[in-house]
């Protein structure tokens, strides 16, 4: 489960473990086209295996938040890609736009990381993930 969690190990990365994190699910978007089957089994899959996986490594490390957990970046990136066609434009905004939120926490993501346990560990990533792709939205439609 501790590779799980680390995102196969990126999370032990000395530097932005988290950053690191959100690129594995660049990957996967552009294989799941951001809708359909693959992209909803593999961000369903994802959501499945991040609690256990984010509170072993916890337990493991003693840490309330522990940086190594990177499986919550990545359920996050990909939800927040959820519904966006892939492309490099999309793909560079998206990752910025969810790095950002999901550094800057306001509103429920915030209320939400100023909790214990393993839910504010990986819930925190998913507002932040949704907050990315509707800024997104709103960005690729005022761009046209």
């Amino acid at each position: 489960m501790r590779a799980v969690a680390s995102g196969l190990g990126v999370g032990y990365a000395p530097l932005a473990p988290g950053t690191l994190g959100s690129l594995l699910a660049l990957p996967l978007w552009y294989w799941g086209g951001g809708w359909g089957a693959i992209h909803f089994g593999v961000l369903a899959s994802l959501l499945v295996l991040s609690f256990p996986a984010a509170r072993v490594e916890i337990r493991v490390t003693g840490r309330q938040d522990p940086p190594s957990v990177v499986i919550d970046e990545v359920a996050g990136m990909l939800l927040a890609a959820t519904g966006i066609p892939w492309g490099w434009k999309s793909g560079f905004l998206l990752f910025l736009l969810f790095r950002l939120f999901d550094i800057v926490k306001f509103g429920p993501a915030a209320w939400i990381d100023s909790r214990s346990g393993t839910a504010s560990v990986v819930a925190d990533d998913l507002v932040a993930g949704l907050y990315a792709n509707l800024a997104c939205r709103g960005i690729l439609w005022l761009t046209g």
